[in-house]
């Protein structure tokens, strides 16, 4: 077995968030235009800032997918659950009690 086939599709599909949400705003050609007008600014300008929205939530989705992969992954090799160890070996401070 080859070590691609061993690559979750979650991985894949996180991979493909981020190419999108990376290389869609670099391409000019899709952008470089007044023409249509939205709330009177220009395509160039809410295009783009449309993108900065549609990027962060792509990233929040390709964030979730991996989370949600590696607990299945370490609850599969009985790890268990990272979050959980953290707060356990977070000291307790005075006012914390």
């Amino acid at each position: 077995m080859s070590r691609l086939s061993a690559v979750r599709p979650a991985y894949w599909i996180s991979g493909v968030l981020l190419v999108v949400a990376v290389v869609v705003p670099l391409l000019v050609p899709t952008y470089a235009k007044a023409d249509p007008h939205l709330w009177g600014f220009p395509f160039f300008y809410w295009y783009q800032l449309m993108w900065v929205f549609l990027s962060a939530i792509l990233v929040s989705i390709s964030y979730r997918l991996l989370r949600a992969e590696e607990r299945r992954r370490r609850a599969a090799q009985g790890l268990g659950d990272p979050e959980a160890a953290d707060a356990a070996d977070a000291p307790v401070k005075e006012g914390d009690q």
